[in-house]
């Protein structure tokens, strides 16, 4: 990384972080990207072009742990899918983990924001895209494949199911716990798949 590309990352980082900290004190609705250009010591041009609306930089760091798609094909060639799929998952939910972030309380400001609530699930369903793209050389199958498709929405939907159980609880347990008691039940797990009428074949009328 060159020095360009090292300044363009610190002033990003710290364009979030001024943003969450006043999210954080005064509420989403009642932050201004003029106060955060301020407090960041930018131009609000420049705040901008790093995030072209106010809810991308309420959701920068939740969003920043769920590239599966990254992160599977960070994991080694031979290893079985399943078992990498296993890994990926329990680092993002370690990163969601991670003090310094705060997110609880970012995704309790999501929660009751409409417009970044939604933007949310249209990360999900990158989220899911980007993993079918790094899925389907693992399993030997165009990304378009409804098995690879299956499989991806199928980890999301993990991780979704992990997030849920720890907001429920008021965030008494950690991301990794909950990601763990989702991954337990899945053995046990009973998918009922839509099913399909047998096609008849063609009859013949009496004659």
């Amino acid at each position: 990384m060159g020095l360009r590309e090292i300044k363009s990352a610190r002033t990003r980082q710290r364009m979030i972080d001024v943003a969450v900290e006043l999210f954080l004190n005064q509420g989403y609705d009642d932050t201004t990207m003029e106060q955060i250009a301020e407090r960041a010591e930018v131009g609000t041009t420049t705040l901008y072009r790093y995030f072209p609306t106010k809810d991308l930089l309420l959701l920068d760091r939740i969003v920043g742990g769920m590239n599966l798609g990254e992160r599977l094909r960070e994991r080694p060639r031979d290893e079985p899918v399943g078992e990498a799929l296993t890994a990926v998952l329990r680092r993002a939910a370690a990163d969601f983990d991670a003090p310094e972030l705060r997110l609880p309380e970012i995704r309790r400001l999501v929660d009751l924001a409409p417009v970044p609530r939604a933007r949310l699930w249209d990360f999900h369903l990158s989220t899911r895209t980007q993993l079918e793209a790094a899925l389907a050389p693992r399993m030997g199958r165009p990304e378009n494949d409804l098995s690879v498709r299956l499989t991806a929405a199928f980890v999301v939907e993990v991780l979704v199911l992990g997030d849920e159980r720890r907001r429920e609880r008021d965030y008494a347990t950690s991301a990794s716990v909950s990601l763990e008691e989702v991954l337990a039940g899945l053995p046990g797990a009973e998918i009922v798949l839509p099913a399909v009428p047998a096609v008849s074949g063609p009859t013949t009328a009496p004659g």
